[in-house]
């Protein structure tokens, strides 16, 4: 991928993050949710150039699943380690943010090879 496509998809992502957040997180769960789907696109736009490097010519199903199954790798590595301030329900919609996260990178990815 040119430079050019990784930034556009970068910004895509963030962007779907960012209209997916709970605006009105009035509760731990909630605010975990919107806490995960963050940590979820600044941990891509960390490893976007290792995440996004060249794919062979593959066909566009299996290069958006080779691309699905790599994000999943990176955001099932994450691990959340327990804050004095965090509570189970704020854990608990950390990883339900994560989960969320794989879903709307597959919207976004499948929306760029699939148009």
């Amino acid at each position: 991928m040119d430079q050019r496509k990784i930034n556009r998809t970068v910004r895509k992502f963030s962007d779907l993050i960012e209209r997916n957040k709970d605006r009105r997180a009035y509760s731990d769960y909630k605010e975990g949710v919107n806490e995960g789907l963050e940590i979820a696109k600044d941990t891509f736009e960390e490893n976007v150039e290792n995440f996004l490097s060249p794919i062979s010519d593959e066909d566009p199903t299996t290069k958006v699943q080779s691309l699905q199954d790599r994000f999943n790798r990176i955001i099932d590595t994450i691990v959340v380690k327990e804050k004095p301030n965090y509570s189970q329900d704020h854990l608990d919609g950390i990883y339900e943010g994560f989960e969320k996260s794989k879903k709307l990178f597959g919207e976004c990815i499948n929306e760029y090879y699939n148009p």
